[in-house]
């Protein structure tokens, strides 16, 4: 048995037993995406516009003038991502539960200038995910006061004093409720994952936060952020001032998807966007629409841009982004010029091609890459991280 697992066990007095199960990435060996974090396809017969210009015309094509636009809009880049390993069945009265903990990363990157690229700030946790019932005395200041022990026990491993390596957080998920359905062994696995990726999904909002505190993000500086940013507060561990704080941040933040449903929205005749954006001409995007988040019941600004000139792509969507807004406030509109603006920089954004590099090459936009590379050079070896247990 490995050194935190032992060390549950001998502490627990009996209210714990590990099992000494194989020890997984699941990232690598099994498929463990939810639906947590996906948009739910709009319910509305047709959608509304969210730009001002309100032309009923399924496409728009952007200019030559807006492409040779010489300086960025866009000086952060963002992006966050996570490892999840199985650890250990464990025992806790008469119910078994699975035992997990990750990495977290949520790094963010600024650019000078076009040629200079530098690292704002980084965050990598670690992080322990276990029952709610692993606080068997419901005691508060448990989960600080555990963790302290924790480290305090592996800190004398020469890798881990020679790393700086420390557990960051004890996530405890819920074990009450749910499918149905669904094994309790899926149904806790699941869980335990949605509460790692919902830390991550909190970091990246703080760091947005801090963007915004030091008064960073502006008209002429945004931030592009790889992925959605229609965060669910279902799947938040933020309170509920902190989340509803954390999402006025958004004003100057773009958020971009490199794979995406093509049947989340029906266009102003009631049709499904997918044959639109399959028909993209390269440097064109749809029209923007509305879409009500029925997580947060705030409204979004989504359109679809072909960003590149090719004809080898996979899939006709195989060099299409999902673009995002927050509109902040309900009636909102963004003005046309600024959606023109900010699609010609992301179609700029795609060179350099990092061809070959990964394998949705074709949706990538390069600084996100390179942050994306950055964020991912951070993460402890799985073999370094999984000999803490």
């Amino acid at each position: 048995m490995g050194l935190i697992t032992q060390f549950i066990q001998d502490t627990g007095e009996g209210r714990y037993i590990c099992f000494k199960t194989k020890k997984l990435a699941l990232d690598t060996t099994v498929s463990d995406t939810i639906t947590y974090d996906d948009k739910s396809a709009s319910k509305a017969k047709s959608s509304r516009f969210a730009e001002t210009d309100d032309s009923r015309v399924d496409t728009v094509r952007i200019s030559n003038n807006l492409l040779k636009v010489k300086k960025p809009i866009f000086s952060y880049f963002l992006d966050g991502s996570r490892h999840v390993y199985k650890i250990d069945d464990i025992a806790i009265g008469k119910s078994i539960y699975p035992f997990l903990a990750g990495q977290i990363i949520v790094g963010c990157c600024y650019r000078e200038d076009r040629d200079k690229f530098h690292r704002y700030a980084i965050n990598h946790q670690l992080v322990l995910a276990l029952p709610i019932a692993f606080n068997t005395d419901d005691d508060p200041n448990f989960r600080k006061y555990y963790l302290n022990l924790v480290n305090e026990e592996i800190r004398n491993l020469k890798f881990v004093s020679e790393r700086g390596i420390k557990f960051n957080n004890l996530l405890l998920y819920k074990t009450d409720g749910g499918d149905a359905n669904e094994s309790d062994k899926d149904k806790f696995k699941n869980r335990a994952v949605a509460i790692i990726q919902s830390e991550m999904t909190d970091d990246e909002q703080r760091l947005v936060a801090k963007l915004c505190s030091e008064n960073l993000l502006d008209d002429d500086n945004f931030l592009l952020k790889d992925g959605s940013i229609e965060y669910n507060p279902r799947f938040s561990n933020l309170s509920d001032s902190e989340w509803q704080l954390m999402r006025s941040n958004y004003q100057h933040v773009v958020g971009v998807s490199k794979s995406f449903d093509p049947d989340l929205l029906p266009n102003y005749r009631g049709n499904r966007l997918s044959r639109t954006i399959c028909e993209l001409k390269p440097f064109e995007r749809t029209k923007a629409y509305r879409y009500l988040s029925e997580h947060s019941g705030r409204e979004f600004a989504v359109w679809y841009v072909r960003i590149r000139n090719s004809n080898f792509r996979e899939t006709n969507f195989s060099d299409v982004v999902k673009c995002e807004m927050v509109l902040s406030n309900e009636g909102d509109y963004i003005s046309t010029d600024l959606i023109d603006t900010i699609s010609a920089n992301i179609i700029r954004e795609a060179y350099p091609v990092c061809f070959g590099k990964d394998t949705r090459w074709a949706n990538h936009l390069y600084p996100v890459y390179l942050t994306e590379t950055f964020c991912k050079a951070n993460y402890l070896n799985d073999d370094i991280f999984l000999n803490l247990f």
